[in-house]
């Protein structure tokens, strides 16, 4: 990140994303060794007292290891939530924003309410379409047996002498003209 959206960010949250990250980590290691710490406090014993107080940085160090992709999911998160996209316009850039006179506004009006009516229709037209598309799923069922009962038949008619005979049908024909 650089040093102008840092301070961008800055002005208008009072913090960043990486503060908001580094403050998560040190609060996830203060809550392991705190968890760690307890845990050592339940189970010692004068015996094993040295031993576990001697390995306590290690389990935190493999704790806080196994922490880590987590963390550094929700560093990416951070960056993408707390932070002011360069589009959007901040008080301060009030003087920046286009002022239109009043012609502007009466067009812009206008344009509004000519969207507004297109709004209406295309919601008109949509209320249309889904009763249509209603329509043909209730025939689907019937378009379906009649491509079946049409594939039956062609089944049929392949299975058949039907095209012998028609070629038949068509020399005799031919015969009689000649004739």
């Amino acid at each position: 990140m650089d040093f102008n959206q840092s301070a961008y960010n800055v002005e208008f949250f009072n913090f960043t994303p990486e503060q908001i990250a580094a403050e998560r980590d040190n609060l996830v290691q203060a809550l392991i060794g705190r968890a760690v710490k307890t845990t050592i406090q339940k189970i010692e014993t004068p015996a094993t007292t040295a031993l576990l107080n001697k390995s306590k940085d290690a389990v935190i160090s493999l704790m806080m290891d196994a922490c880590q992709p987590k963390l550094d999911r929700l560093r990416e998160l951070d960056k993408v939530n707390f932070e002011v996209p360069p589009h959007v316009l901040q008080i301060k850039d009030f003087e920046l924003e286009q002022r239109f006179t009043s012609e502007e506004e009466e067009a812009k009006a206008a344009q509004v309410k000519e969207l507004k009516q297109r709004y209406r229709q295309n919601l008109a037209m949509l209320a249309e379409l889904k009763a249509e598309e209603e329509k043909y799923r209730d025939i689907e069922p019937f378009v379906q047996q009649e491509m079946e009962m049409h594939q039956q038949i062609y089944a049929a008619c392949a299975n058949s002498d039907i095209k012998k005979i028609y070629k038949f049908a068509m020399h005799v024909a031919k015969d009689q003209k000649l004739l």
